[in-house]
C-alpha cells in the first residue's frame, strides 16, 4: 500500500520538516535551496544533497551558486503505508540530506538518525504515559 498526495502538499511536508530542523542548525543553512521532484536519477533514491560541504569551505571562497537538495515526492509515496508515516519519511529524508550540507558522511548521518530515533521512541512513551493518567 502505498500513500499520495498532491504536488502541494508533499511540498508543506518538507517545509514542515524544514521549520522542524533545530534553530541552531537551522540559523547556519545560508545559500542553500530545496527544489521537490517527482523522481530522482534512481527509483529508489529519495533526497539528493548537490553542492560543497560546509567542511570543505573556506571564508576566502568566492560566492557560488546556491547548494541545493532535492527531495523526491513518488518514492516517498511508494514506501509510506500512511499519511503520518510519510510524513515521518519526508523528515528523516530532508534531515539526512541536511547533514550531508554539514559535512557529514553516511556512517555519521546513520549515527545521528539512531540516536533521533531512540528520542523519538522516548518522547512517544511519555506521550503514551501521560495520556494514562
Amino acid at each position: 500500500m502505498s500513500v499520495t498526495v498532491s504536488r502541494e502538499e508533499f511540498e508543506q511536508m518538507v517545509e514542515r520538516a524544514i521549520a522542524g530542523i533545530p534553530g541552531k542548525f537551522r540559523s547556519r543553512m545560508e545559500n542553500l535551496y530545496f527544489a521537490v521532484e517527482a523522481w530522482g536519477p534512481g527509483r529508489d533514491l529519495l533526497g539528493l544533497y548537490e553542492g560543497r560541504p560546509l567542511t570543505e569551505r573556506s571564508v576566502s571562497d568566492p560566492f557560488g551558486q546556491p547548494d541545493r537538495i532535492r527531495i523526491f515526492q513518488k518514492p516517498h509515496e511508494e514506501m509510506a503505508r500512511s499519511h503520518a508515516e510519510l510524513e515521518q519519511i519526508v523528515a528523516d529524508t530532508v534531515w539526512h540530506e541536511v547533514g550531508h550540507y554539514f559535512g557529514l558522511n553516511e556512517f555519521e548521518i546513520a549515527r545521528v538518525e539512531a540516536r533521533r530515533q531512540r528520542l523519538r521512541a522516548l518522547r512517544g512513551r511519555g506521550r503514551a504515559y501521560n495520556q494514562k493518567r
